[in-house]
């Protein structure tokens, strides 16, 4: 699709036009729609739903789907539950691939892959993938406190037709084809370029849009690791950057690596040229936002890392999404949700006007009724 007729929106007509986003919350059962606007620069409650959303810690675990209602161009309206579906273990991550048949999800000792039906819903499953021998599976610990040690994301290649899930107490990147069925094949398992005494606890990883470079950031060594795939699915380590300052670098474990973010497509930039990641800070510490250059390859571009300190740990979130701020040239609208418990947490809107601007402002901020916000995306 052409960049221009995803957003078909003029740069002044993207200006006044209200972005919407849907947030939730890892100590309440709600859904948060809220309001962003460009040109005052405020955060609103829209309206609010008394379900969990796509993952979720509650027990037992499930997956649920949802349909926002759109009125108009550009108007949110409503989030209708659709349905929920049970799985094996708490799971901390879902994707749907192009050609949107199938559901993959990932958490802790294992992974699932379920039909989506037409209307949307999540459908049978049929296919469960473990991350340890089958006979520990009945006793394994299937709760949210398994997400520290076990799978915690899954991403694909596309033109390679490959899954790549990270496995946090392994420090290793799990590889699997996906067949026409839909179902995973595992065929390489990629570990710590800094070796097994590292203990990187790769978290979560993204693919770069040509299907070439696997990225990964690392949860206990805060590291933002970069690897070129080959069409069999090796993954040969091609460069790492820290997630926290260098004057920060002796208490690097008191940092969690946490999410990561390529730049979504423009008309100006097709292609990504940046990678955002955050990293969550504990024993009293901020967490940290990173921007590092990408160059044509999707490599790290031989330039100074974008460093941004968050307001406060993040608590388990310091999650962000990311959205255009026009249709030509950088600059990006950030949405940073927190669960910092000191604080109550809160949703901020970020703003981020390219190489040569001043850095990362806070614009706009939510903390209303929600008890710490989990995680965010940009509906439109």
């Amino acid at each position: 699709m052409n960049p221009q007729e995803f957003y078909n929106l003029s740069d002044s007509n993207a200006l006044s036009q209200p972005h919407h986003i849907l947030t939730g919350s890892f100590r309440s059962l709600s859904l948060y729609l809220l309001a962003f606007s460009p040109l005052n620069r405020t955060l609103h409650l829209l309206s609010a739903r008394d379900r969990v959303y796509a993952t979720s810690w509650a027990w037992p675990p499930q997956l649920s789907s949802w349909e926002v209602e759109f009125r108009g161009e550009q108007q949110a309206g409503r989030v209708d539950h659709i349905n929920n579906v049970p799985i094996t273990a708490t799971s901390s991550y879902i994707f749907i691939p192009p050609p949107f048949t199938h559901v993959y999800s990932t958490g802790g000792p294992t992974g699932e892959v379920h039909l989506l039906d037409a209307n949307g819903a999540i459908g049978d499953k049929i296919q469960e993938i473990l991350f340890i021998p089958p006979e520990q599976l009945e006793a394994a610990d299937k709760t949210r406190v398994a997400l520290r040690t076990g799978s915690h994301g899954i991403e694909f290649s596309l033109p390679y037709n490959l899954a790549f899930v990270p496995v946090l107490g392994t420090d290793s990147i799990e590889v699997y084809k996906r067949a026409s069925t839909g179902h995973l094949h595992h065929i390489h398992s990629s570990t710590s370029p800094r070796g097994s005494e590292a203990h990187d606890g790769p978290r979560h990883v993204k693919v770069h849009p040509n299907g070439k470079v696997v990225y990964a950031v690392t949860e206990h060594s805060n590291f933002l690791d970069a690897y070129t795939l080959s069409p069999s699915g090796t993954l040969t380590h091609l460069s790492s950057t820290p997630l926290i300052p260098p004057h920060l670098a002796e208490f690097q474990h008191t940092f969690r690596g946490d999410t990561l973010l390529l730049t979504p497509p423009s008309p100006s930039h097709p292609a990504p040229y940046a990678l955002f990641a955050t990293t969550r800070g504990t024993s009293g510490r901020n967490g940290w936002l990173s921007i590092v250059q990408l160059d044509s390859e999707g490599h790290f571009a031989d330039k100074e890392v974008v460093r941004w300190e968050t307001p406060t740990s993040g608590g388990k979130a310091n999650a962000i999404d990311l959205l255009p701020k026009n249709l030509h040239g950088e600059g990006v609208w950030i949405v940073l949700t927190d669960d910092e418990e000191a604080t109550k947490g809160a949703v901020r809107i970020l703003e981020w006007d390219g190489w040569n601007s001043e850095g990362v402002r806070i614009v706009a901020e939510w903390s209303g009724e929600i008890e710490g916000a989990s995680h965010a995306l940009w509906l439109n």
